[in-house]
């Protein structure tokens, strides 16, 4: 969506909120999607508010990205709204991202504590798969076969993390996977937008980062 918007020269927040229509399949349905799209709509607009998407005043080769997700699947869905805001070193491809905002709407929130927790936990895992996980062979075995050379997310990498739940008194759905998988497009649009470079493929590495930058394959 957000290379789309840019290829016709729109706003890539207006595009997607043009698109949420809430019309046929998309108006939603009792009892697990009443509202539909303008629900997604809502968490989208609101992760843009707290973030402050598109306004500007960061540093060189800084920038936020959006992106909107429906967990679950379309009869019982999560809307999850996120952003990232990434700095992007030229010289080495290292992408530091430095926080992350999520407005997760799932009906009433049973559990205010769990809820939480299974989002940043979703969230944290979204993160590690699109920067650094990623299972490599040769000659028929596993390269890394040990934590010394694969490297998830460690402590040291999380970002400040913002998470709103939305206020809603509609039937509750499901917090397992709706935070992870709104990462990863998040990230590439900021990345996009801090230094120019699309990255199309999991994970998103430092070498792989570096190689678009110098305009060659990694």
């Amino acid at each position: 969506m957000d290379e789309a918007a840019r290829h016709i020269g729109q706003d890539p927040l207006q595009f997607r909120l043009d698109h949420f229509t809430a019309q046929g399949r998309n108006a939603g349905s009792a009892p697990n999607a009443v509202g539909g799209a303008t629900r997604q709509a809502g968490v989208l607009k609101r992760v843009a508010e707290i973030s402050d998407y598109g306004k500007g005043g960061l540093p060189a080769d800084t920038a936020i990205g959006i992106a909107t997700t429906s967990g679950q699947s379309r009869s019982m869905p999560t809307w999850v709204g996120g952003a990232v805001q990434v700095h992007v070193d030229r010289a080495t491809g290292y992408v530091n991202v430095q926080k992350v905002w999520l407005v997760v709407d799932c009906g009433t929130v049973v559990d205010p504590d769990g809820a939480r927790a299974q989002v940043e936990g979703g969230a944290m895992w979204g993160l590690s798969m699109a920067l650094y996980e990623g299972t490599e062979f040769a000659g028929g075995r596993v390269v890394d076969s040990n934590l010394d050379t694969y490297t998830p997310l460690r402590m040291i990498d999380a970002p400040e993390m913002v998470i709103e739940m939305v206020d809603s008194t509609e039937v509750p759905t499901g917090l397992g996977e709706p935070g992870t998988a709104v990462i990863a497009p998040a990230l590439a649009n900021a990345i996009f937008a801090a230094v120019g470079v699309r990255m199309h493929h999991l994970p998103m590495t430092q070498q792989a980062i570096l190689a678009a930058l110098n305009g060659t394959k990694a």
